[in-house]
């Protein structure tokens, strides 16, 4: 199978991306991200799962925001008590 080298770059930043949001999210003190699965593709990070709030919401896609290579955060995570 013959992977071209700028998808196996592309591939590879995505994760790196994906790693990184991750990271921010876990080690921030305001938001619960233990139920945040996070996926990124050509630099367009997708976080589905829970959150506890809309605040919450709101600042894990701040947070994914600030993380270097992110061009824009798609939410599909649910609001759950």
């Amino acid at each position: 199978m013959n992977i071209h080298p700028a998808t196996a770059a592309a591939a590879t930043d995505d994760a790196s991306i994906s790693a990184r949001v991750r990271a921010r999210l876990l080690n921030d003190t305001e938001v619960r991200a233990t139920n945040i699965d996070v996926s990124t593709v050509n630099g367009v990070v997708t976080m589905t799962g829970s959150v506890s709030s809309k605040a919450d919401e709101a600042r894990a896609v701040a947070l994914a925001h600030e993380v270097s290579g992110v061009k824009n955060v798609v939410s599909k995570l649910e609001i759950k008590n």
